[in-house]
């Protein structure tokens, strides 16, 4: 990307819909797309070569969202973009994983490397809720834990299914119910060269039948907020081994009892809980 001037286009949105508004930006021409957590929601930002038009973006936002969206629309001054997106998606050192994008140099190679660009799907390790995942599979790992088939339940980026392969070798069905996501962990899954071993699709949570065929897990993987981990907790349990392993995460600390009462009524039992800048994982086993 060059140094000229750039115009940016923006929108706050609830979390679930962070992947449809980045993937909107993209259909409408951005050539980036960056997501994060803010006080308000999700802040989604794009930037464009020319200035966008607001109409058009209302449409396309429309569309993909479901509600009309206004995105804010300003100029943006000259700078060395390359430059600023290293500058802005640093490579990531959690536990022993080496969490970067295409545009830095060569990976740590004393880390396991996982390549994640920023894009329209949730999931490059920056926020909290990523890490305290990764570190669990990590700490599962490091219990002895082995699974041979794992479900990462609302994919994103499919950086945690990323993770369970270059931790485990298993084989991982990914599933998210935005299609713009599911490719973005398909185009993912290739970069790290784990597509051998894992299986992108678009469904509707547990009651996709690909899942129902795949089932039992030895492990599940649910990044996703504690509102839907909470409904969705005996789905989870249906499909998941007697003695498996479930990560939860996604989920306030203040809610954190709440999720794992959900689960607990479902059938599993707590096997540990990690807790990052506020925010909870919780690793359940399935009785």
């Amino acid at each position: 990307m060059s140094a000229a001037a750039l115009w940016q286009a923006s929108v706050t949105v609830a979390r679930p819909l962070a992947a449809a508004a980045g993937a909107a930006f993209e259909e409408a021409g951005a050539v980036a797309v960056s997501s994060f957590a803010g006080d308000d929601g999700w802040s989604v930002a794009a930037l464009f070569e020319a200035r966008p038009s607001g109409d058009a973006l209302a449409t396309v936002l429309a569309r993909r969202l479901g509600v009309r969206t206004a995105a804010a629309i300003s100029r943006v001054a000259p700078r060395d973009w390359a430059a600023a997106t290293a500058e802005a998606f640093p490579p990531l050192a959690i536990g022993p994983f080496w969490v970067h994008g295409s545009h830095c140099g060569p990976p740590d190679l004393a880390r396991i490397p996982i390549r994640i660009d920023a894009g329209p799907a949730f999931g490059t390790g920056e926020h909290a809720t990523t890490r305290g995942c990764l570190l669990a599979l990590v700490a599962l790992r490091e219990r002895g834990f082995q699974p041979a088939a794992a479900l990462d339940m609302g994919c994103g980026s499919g950086i945690l299914a990323i993770a369970a392969v270059k931790l485990y070798d298993c084989a991982v069905l990914a599933i998210d119910s935005d299609p713009d996501a599911a490719a973005f962990a398909r185009r993912a899954a290739v970069a790290n060269a784990a597509a051998q071993r894992i299986a992108v699709l678009v469904g509707d949570g547990y009651g996709a039948p690909q899942v129902a065929a795949a089932a039992p897990f030895d492990l599940v993987c649910a990044n996703l907020a504690a509102t839907p981990l909470r409904a969705m907790a005996a789905a989870l349990a249906a499909v998941l081994k007697r003695g498996g392993i479930a990560l939860l995460s996604g989920i306030p600390e203040d809610r954190a009892d709440a999720v794992h009462e959900s689960h607990r009524q479902a059938g599993l039992a707590p096997a540990g809980r990690l807790d990052v800048e506020g925010w909870t994982t919780l690793t359940m086993t399935g009785g």
